[in-house]
């Protein structure tokens, strides 16, 4: 592992009533004995079915965490209400992912996956026996330019309601190129989530027709997100990372793009308003 100067926690919650929750998301990490994070909180008010990113940017005393030594118990993930009269929420969380900002005087300055859950069907709650107070996320490996992938999730959080008509009804596309072969290309069709609408964060794993690596998408190839309709889009922060596994928890998560700040303006098939298909930068090794 490596030393981190930020960290992104991503989730998805089951579309199933009552899952949703307006707790604050609290984060934990202890590596031997020791708390080196704690109490630190995200509000993602996260309802059924909906996705939610919480970036903890500036991290206690501003000190980069070293999580060299992390075993699948150090990090735990919990709930706290905002008012001690309402002492009572339970979350029903399906995936949940934790990456960070890498330091470069450690490894090249770069987005690295840490912890991972998938397919979750436990409760998370402020109050036992209607939950767990906190919950483990396991370790994932931030893979290789080798690893082959056979799946990507797209992680996109639209900008917000502060920016005008922002959000989109019209569907977005994601093309990977790697080795000069068409690996996957797929168009995001509605889902219980609250799609592209402004001010929220949308999480959408997509399989590969043909398994790739990243080496292969460097070296050959590239990644595009397209629009397919004119009702604009501007995304506010856009990730892309690949899973060595098509079903099922992953054990290494490869960084393929990381834009934690959109620059690259808005998407609409119509030319005055945006740009049709953006390359997106591939994030080095």
């Amino acid at each position: 592992m490596a030393v981190f100067d930020s960290l992104f926690l991503a989730v998805l919650t089951r579309d199933e009533d009552n899952a949703g929750t307006e707790c604050l998301h609290m984060l934990t990490i202890n590596i031997d004995g020791e708390d080196i994070l704690t109490n630190v909180g995200t509000a993602l008010h996260v309802d059924d079915s909906e996705a939610g990113l919480g970036f903890f940017g500036n991290l206690p005393e501003d000190t980069p965490l070293d999580l060299t030594g992390l075993t699948n118990s150090s990090i735990r993930l919990g709930l706290q209400t905002w008012d001690l009269q309402d002492d009572n929420d339970a979350w029903g969380p399906q995936h949940v992912l934790l990456f960070g900002h890498a330091l470069p005087d450690f490894v090249p300055g770069r987005t690295m996956a840490i912890a991972m859950e998938t397919d979750l069907t436990l409760w998370v709650s402020t109050r036992f026996p209607d939950g767990r107070l906190t919950m483990p996320l396991r370790l994932v490996g931030p893979g290789s330019s080798t690893t082959i992938i056979r799946r990507v999730l797209l992680l996109v959080q639209t900008q917000s309601e502060d920016v005008i008509n922002a959000g989109t009804d019209s569907p977005i596309q994601l093309e990977i190129v790697a080795g000069g072969i068409l690996v996957m290309k797929h168009k995001i069709v509605d889902t219980p989530q609250p799609d592209l609408e402004a001010g929220t964060t949308n999480w959408y794993f997509l399989n590969a027709e043909v398994p790739f690596s990243k080496g292969d998408v460097l070296s050959n190839g590239g990644i595009r997100l397209s629009i397919l309709g004119d009702d604009a889009w501007l995304p506010k922060r856009v990730f892309v990372f690949g899973l060595d596994t098509r079903t099922g928890r992953p054990s290494q998560v490869v960084t393929l793009v990381s834009e934690p700040d959109w620059i690259q303006g808005w998407l609409s098939t119509d030319p005055k308003e945006g740009a049709a298909s953006i390359d997106l930068p591939i994030e080095s090794l």
